[in-house]
């Protein structure tokens, strides 16, 4: 397949943008990519898109009395009183309902919801209340959580991410492929660095990612990778090994180095 599928954005606008704010959400829209959004509830019951337990390293000018307070402590209203980003514009946290709402509007648009802590069941009324069930890729690290997940939303796409060490990621791969895939749309293989890195960067090698592109072609899942730290030569690597979907936290250098690779497929191919 000579295009990238399904690709995300980590964390919103990864490390480009405002992290947990609008402005992150919609660079990485514009981008063609899927913004990941982490899921945590408030204390009133409100779901929020914020990846840390508390809102200490987002937040700018974080009041004394929320530092440290767990964001399943604070209300909705103190959550949205916060500002981050920059400062040159304005920058609230946007509730999930805020962002289905926004991809009702754009029915073109997809979102992935990165679960951390909520009661899935209103997450899941949630979803079906605003029609998105379609936009929406539930991603978790418990495969039964995303296969719970998938029965009380049929039509949502789930990601099970597979994080820790290389002996950890590949007996959870192995654990997949016995269960055959069961309700799970794609995996997500993290690729940390090699403390000692030779020709290849990354802990998890080339050869297993072969192999574990080939088992989840045959099973129509989605194989894609989230290499933590990337230069132009691993991207070239990773797409001439078959890899077609990645989530990077740098999306418009990973766009380039992806449209000089497809660019130089025209010219072997004339």
């Amino acid at each position: 397949m000579d295009q990238i599928e399904l690709w995300e954005v980590h964390r919103g606008g990864g490390r480009e943008m405002p992290e947990s704010s609008p402005l992150s959400f919609e660079y990485g829209w514009l981008l063609g990519g899927r913004p990941e959004a982490d899921v945590r509830t408030s204390a009133d019951g409100i779901l929020f898109s914020i990846h840390d337990s508390t809102l200490d390293r987002i937040v700018r000018n974080l009041p004394r009395e929320l530092a440290g307070q767990p964001v399943s402590a604070l209300t909705g209203e103190q959550i949205r009183s916060c500002e981050v980003g920059n400062g040159e514009i304005p920058q609230r946290i946007p509730s999930l309902e805020e962002l289905f709402g926004h991809l009702k509007i754009h029915p073109e648009r997809h979102l992935i919801l990165d679960f951390k802590q909520a009661d899935l069941s209103t997450l899941a009324h949630l979803i079906r209340n605003k029609g998105v069930e379609r936009q929406l890729t539930f991603a978790s690290c418990d495969s039964e959580l995303c296969r719970k997940m998938k029965q009380f939303v049929p039509e949502i796409r789930t990601k099970n991410w597979l994080g820790g060490s290389p002996e950890s990621i590949r007996n959870s791969f192995r654990k997949l492929k016995q269960e055959n895939f069961r309700e799970i749309t794609e995996v997500q293989i993290h690729l940390r660095d090699a403390e000692a890195q030779q020709q290849w960067r990354y802990q998890i090698s080339p050869e297993f990612l072969r192999e574990a592109l080939e088992c989840t072609r045959k099973k129509g899942v989605l194989l894609q990778v989230l290499p933590w730290e990337f230069g132009r030569k691993e991207i070239l690597e990773l797409l001439k090994i078959g890899i077609r979907s990645f989530a990077v936290d740098f999306p418009s250098a990973f766009l380039q180095i992806c449209a000089e690779y497809f660019a130089e497929t025209w010219r072997t191919q004339e």
